[in-house]
Order: C-alpha cells, then sequence, then structure tokens
C-alpha cells in the first residue's frame, strides 16, 4: 500500500515520478498509506510498435471512495440534442480509483510553446523540431487503454497527463496565462493532478449524472481493478544469463581505433561470413558512442527475432532507447522505418494500410511501388541535405528517428536499391555503418553500398568508404567452426568460406545428428540438459534456438513443453512480443534465423529444409534476375548456402534431426562426419 514504483533504476521517469508522488502526499487524501495504493509503472511496455510507450503508468486504487473537493470548481457543459445549452460548476466529486498516463518533459520555459490548435509544443535542439505533445500524449492514451483491455471485458477509463518537470506555474503564467489545458500540470502542482484526472472521468459520465447535485463516484473502472493494479501486462524482462552477460562485455569493450576513427567521416561496411562478428563489430561501435559521446544510434535490421533480442540485450546493458533529446540506441526494423517515412511524406495512406490488412499478399507491390515514388521525389532535392532536413522535419509526425546522428545497416546485403538510396539521402554516406553478409544473400545480387563512392580496406584518408573484411570465426567454438568449413568446402564450388578461421580461443564444440525426432532421444535430451546446467553455469532456456522449416509450427512437434514458456517467433504477431521470463524457448523459422545465435541451436529435419529450398529456388546468382528455369547446379549451390545460414548460428552445440539419411544433404552430412568423428556424433 501507498505509493509504489515498479524500478528504483535511477532515470528521469524515476526522479518525475518520486516527485508527483510527493506532491500528492502533501493532500489529505494520501496521508494514510493503508488507504490507498498507488503504482508508478516506469516506462510501461505497450507491444505498440507505433506509438511509444508513456513515461509513467499511475495505478491508484483507494480502499474506499474519497470526497475530493476542487480548489477551483470544473466548468461542465453540454448540449443536449434539441440544441439546449447545459452548464454545472463541479466543486466536488468521489474517487475510487484512477488509470493516468504521464508524459515527462524536462524542457525549460523558453522552450515550450502553444500552437494555433492550443495543443502544447516542445523544442528538440539537436533536431530543430517542435514537437506536438498533446497528440503526442494522446495517441499514448489510446495505445494504453488498448495494451492494457483484459480480454473480454471492457476498456477502462484512462487520462493523460503532460507533466513539465522543470517548470513552476509562475514561469508558465508568463507564457500562457492561468487559463491553459487541463492535462497539462506542472512542477509545483498538487490538487492539479488529481483535478485534472475527474475533469476527464467526467468525459465518461453521462449528463443526467452530472446534473445530479449528489457527488457520484469516479472511477477508471467499476470491476476487476486488481487485474490492472497488480500490472500483470507490465511483463518483466528474463534473468541475464551468463551467456548474456558474455554478449554484453563483448559490445561493451572498446573498438580498434582503425574502426572508430573513421565514424562520420566516410561510410564503413563489413563484410564476413555468418558467425564472423558483424553484428558484434556494429553494436560495439554504437555502444562506444553513445557512451564517449552521447549521439543518437538508430539500428536497422530486417529480422524480428533479431530486434526482440537487442532491444533485451540494450536493456540488460542499461543503455536507453534514443528518443527526442535522449541519447541512446534505438533498434527498429528496416520495412517498419520506410514505412513511417512514406506514411510521414503520404507516399502511403491509410488505404494502403487496410488494403494490405485484407490482402498481405500485395505489401510488396505497394510498398516497393511507394518506395520508387519517394526516392524519385528526393532526387529533387539534389543532395541538398539541409533542405531535405528540413522537410523531414515538417512531416515527422513525432518520428525523430530520421534525425539520428549515426544509423547501422545489418544485413545490408539484402536491401532494395530505393531503401539504400533514401537512407543515404537522409543520413549521407559518412553517417552509415553498414554489415553485409557473404553468401548470405536473398534478393540475389549483393546490394553495393556507396556504389559512386571510392573505396578502400587501406588507412588512406582520401576514400570515401572503408571495407574490413571479418574471417575469424566469432561465435562458433572451434570444433563447430572447422565442422562449417568442411561442410563448405563439400558443398560450394566458390571459396567464401575459405578463409574462415576457426575460433582458437575456445575449441569445444559438438554436432548431434539424427535420423528422427529429437525429442524421442532421451539420453540426448539429458546430456544435453545437464551439459548446459553443469558445465556453463546459468545458460538458460532462452539461450538455445530451435529451426523448423517452412509450413512447419510450434505444434508440429511433440516437445512437451509449456506453451507459456515458448516465444514463438514462426508467428507473425507473436515474434514481436519480448520474452518475459529465461524459461522460454525461442522457435523460429530457417528463413529468418540470419543474424540470431543460440548456445545450441536445434536444426529440425534440415534435409527437408534443403529440399525445400531446391525446390522454390528461381534465382540466378550470376545475373541477379528472377526465371523460372535455374539449372539443377544453380539451385543446388543455393540451398546449400541457405543451409550454410542455419549451421553458422550456434555458440556450443549443433543439432540436426534428418527426415532420411540416405538424402542428398545426409549423405553430405555422412561425409562431414567421417572428416570429424571425434566431435560429430550420429544417432540412427
Amino acid at each position: 500500500m501507498g505509493f509504489r514504483f515498479s524500478s528504483n533504476k535511477p532515470s528521469d521517469e524515476l526522479t518525475a515520478a518520486e516527485h508527483i508522488s510527493k506532491q500528492l502526499g502533501k493532500l489529505k487524501y494520501f496521508q494514510n498509506e493503508k488507504e490507498f495504493d498507488c503504482f508508478f509503472v516506469i516506462e510501461p511496455r505497450l507491444r505498440n510498435k507505433r506509438v511509444k510507450s508513456s513515461d509513467i503508468l499511475m495505478i491508484c486504487e483507494f480502499t474506499e471512495e474519497k470526497k475530493i473537493d476542487f480548489k477551483n470548481p470544473i466548468k461542465w457543459s453540454y448540449v443536449t440534442k434539441d440544441g439546449k445549452e447545459l452548464n454545472e460548476d463541479i466543486k466536488s466529486t468521489k474517487l475510487k480509483n484512477f488509470i493516468t498516463c504521464v508524459e515527462v518533459k524536462l524542457s525549460s520555459a523558453d522552450d515550450v510553446r502553444f500552437n494555433d490548435a492550443n495543443n502544447l509544443e516542445v523544442y528538440y535542439k539537436h533536431q530543430d523540431y517542435w514537437s506536438n505533445v498533446t497528440m503526442q500524449s494522446r495517441n499514448q492514451l489510446f495505445a494504453t487503454r488498448e495494451a492494457i483491455q483484459k480480454k473480454g471485458s471492457y476498456p477502462p477509463n484512462i487520462q493523460s497527463i503532460i507533466y513539465l518537470h522543470n517548470i513552476k506555474r509562475e514561469q508558465f503564467e508568463n507564457i500562457h496565462g492561468s487559463d491553459f489545458p487541463i492535462e497539462i500540470k506542472l512542477n509545483d502542482d498538487s490538487i492539479g493532478f488529481l483535478q485534472s484526472i475527474c475533469h476527464q472521468l467526467i468525459q465518461f459520465k453521462k449528463p443526467e449524472s452530472i446534473l445530479n447535485k449528489v457527488p457520484k463516484i469516479f472511477s477508471s473502472l467499476n470491476k476487476d481493478f486488481n487485474y490492472y493494479k497488480k500490472s500483470e501486462w507490465v511483463q518483466s524482462n528474463p534473468k541475464p544469463s551468463k551467456f548474456d552477460m558474455k554478449r554484453a562485455n563483448a559490445i561493451a569493450k572498446k573498438v580498434e581505433p582503425e574502426h572508430y576513427e573513421d565514424l562520420g567521416k566516410r561510410m564503413i561496411e563489413y563484410r564476413g561470413v555468418g558467425g564472423t562478428g558483424k553484428t558484434i563489430k556494429l553494436l560495439q561501435i554504437a555502444h562506444q558512442t553513445y557512451k564517449e559521446e552521447q549521439k543518437n544510434i538508430l539500428f536497422l535490421t530486417y529480422n524480428w527475432a533479431l530486434i526482440i533480442g537487442l532491444q533485451l540485450t540494450m536493456e540488460h546493458m542499461s543503455i536507453p532507447n534514443a528518443v527526442g533529446e535522449r541519447p541512446g540506441i534505438q533498434v527498429d526494423s528496416c520495412n517498419s522505418f520506410f514505412w513511417r517515412i512514406l506514411r510521414n511524406l503520404e507516399f502511403l495512406s491509410d488505404k494502403d494500410g487496410k488494403t494490405i490488412d485484407d490482402n498481405p499478399e500485395k505489401y510488396n507491390d505497394i510498398y516497393e511501388s511507394a518506395l520508387k515514388e519517394c526516392a524519385d521525389f528526393l532526387k529533387s532535392f539534389d543532395e541538398d541535405r539541409d533542405s531535405l532536413k528540413k522537410y523531414l522535419r515538417q512531416n515527422s509526425h513525432h518520428d525523430l528517428s530520421t534525425f539520428s546522428d549515426y544509423v547501422l545497416v545489418d544485413e545490408g546485403q539484402d536491401w532494395i536499391p530505393e531503401e539504400q538510396y533514401i537512407l543515404e539521402c537522409i543520413f549521407g554516406s559518412n553517417n552509415i555503418l553498414v554489415a553485409c553478409g557473404t553468401g548470405q544473400e536473398t534478393r540475389g545480387l549483393p546490394t553495393v553500398w556507396g556504389k559512386n563512392l571510392s573505396k578502400s580496406n587501406k588507412r588512406a584518408d582520401k576514400t570515401e568508404k572503408r571495407f574490413h573484411t571479418l574471417t575469424k570465426a566469432m561465435r562458433m567454438r572451434g570444433n563447430l567452426g572447422a565442422f562449417v568449413k568442411t561442410f563448405a568446402e563439400l558443398t560450394l564450388t566458390d571459396d567464401m568460406y575459405k578463409k574462415l578461421v576457426p575460433n582458437t580461443d575456445a575449441l569445444e564444440g559438438e554436432i548431434f545428428i539424427i535420423e528422427g525426432d529429437y525429442f524421442k532421444q532421451k539420453e540426448l535430451r539429458n546430456y544435453l540438459q545437464e551439459k548446459r546446467v553443469n558445465e556453463v553455469g546459468d545458460v538458460y532456456a532462452l539461450d538455445l534456438l530451435h529451426i523448423v522449416p517452412p509450413k512447419m509450427n510450434v505444434s508440429d512437434f511433440n516437445h512437451g513443453l509449456d506453451e507459456d514458456l515458448i516465444w514463438d517467433g514462426i508467428d507473425k504477431l507473436k515474434r514481436r512480443k519480448v520474452p518475459t521470463s529465461e524459461k522460454m524457448v525461442r522457435w523460429i523459422n530457417y528463413r529468418s534465423c540470419r543474424g540470431l545465435e543460440g548456445w545450441i541451436t536445434f536444426n529440425h529435419y534440415l534435409d527437408e529444409y534443403w529440399d525445400f529450398e531446391f525446390n522454390t529456388q528461381k534465382i540466378d546468382v550470376a545475373q541477379g534476375s528472377l526465371f523460372e528455369n535455374a539449372t539443377d547446379e544453380q539451385k543446388r549451390k543455393e540451398a546449400f548456402r541457405w543451409i550454410l545460414i542455419a549451421l553458422t548460428r550456434p555458440i556450443d552445440s549443433t543439432v540436426i534431426t534428418l527426415r532420411d539419411k540416405d538424402s542428398e544433404l545426409g549423405k553430405i552430412l555422412q561425409e562431414v562426419k567421417s572428416a570429424h568423428p571425434s566431435f560429430v556424433n550420429w544417432y540412427s
């Protein structure tokens, strides 16, 4: 009971929440901690990628309703159907509970203003941009209302407050006068918070209730309030494992000077096969730039599973999401990023969104057409980035990611040329760092970044783009690297994996190849469980990765796992949800596994997946075009290339299951087993 906080980690939001609680604590309604329970949720997760969560969510309930007397009566008016205007001064009411979104702004009085619609705007110096905080706050209200709605129950009535922490009433009145919007509260407000909450609750009351002179009980919800008060929807983060901490320590390492000194001077591109540390290198630079220079970093990738993983890693490392003036690292989907740009610049409309909702197969056509229109439009700026930034500023609609200091691109080999062009227009080539996977292309020929820039792998200062080729297997233990290298030599005609140097710092690693279902291998399952717990320490279930062929789902396996402990990355909707426990197990489709890693990876029915790629492959790598008549040799090479993407995901061990040991893939694996009998185990 009393005032509680979801987090004690120092932050601006916590400081604001503590100050609000002190202000409320001065009121008679909050004197006895046994009579109320007020929970401040710091930066609640809305699971809504379109709208940022509010900074604070206040969830409060009184043991018995409190009669709230207002310092100034609330002016209420209503026009009936026959045109009659009703007015009432509300001097008091009874309050049972409330759920309130609070948007915290630390701006000074000089950096706030009201627009013609009487909406509050806050100035972001870094972006030279006035943000409409009123609209932002209202969007958060609706998103929060949707997020916390208990399935099958009526949505609660929620209020929104904009809290200006660094501005006192006297300062604000000098700017705007005393009659400013009810949802704006200042540093020295107390009863004003409750009055604002009650004022907004009035909107949900019928006129006859207001006109009754007896004060009515106001509440956000009349029943099931405990469901919201307990905040079961506010999901805690999984506990970081030793594996997580090792990754965090790797990211926190300073990069070599020759990698960092090019930042902001020229485009930087990292190339390498899977597992050579391209993503980690990008994150190291992002972390160092944020820590030492307090810059805003935007990290873009296609893979939602990777986005979720990186968001957890950022939280483990206490790195904030870049918001407004606050420096940090924002991890986002390429498609989401470009969709917002296209939507803000009106190359996409609500109608397009509805068309895609009704016909998902039309997404690519609509999206790529809008990209081309946007790219053609941006050419009119003729490389005048100042004018372009000004135009984006006028049309950003609270999306400030385009004003990040640097943008880091993962899986850059697969970008559509128009995406690449738009990104280079917005950020400039010298503020882009890109990681490209060798042999990991999914759209034909790899994308050429900075095609018009002079390139160099050397330390020449005049070059406009710097190449770095990574060859050491950083993710995989030594045996796994040797396994992958042998497999590549038997299946590929090029030498992309010949330069791969197995990890000499960790020589262990095991491969288990099973004919049939892994989940029927009781002894092996027990062995891997003991290996995970005893040998490694606290590597959790979340550190494992199950990969399945297309058209297969988690339900197709007799895994015996609790449904609540499965993170389903196969489902397009479920994969956007952040795992809530370290006991959860990740499942993903083969085609979505790029960039991911697992302490142990389970490659279920790998031969079935090889058949899928072979039979659906239509890409002529030599020409980079789609056509129906790819040769068997081309199909075979592409199928093996996809297999290698999956085989480079593990850190310690790989489990492979086969439908048929005599399949083409099965025969190749038998050859690899013969080459490495000491660490490749076969189960008939």
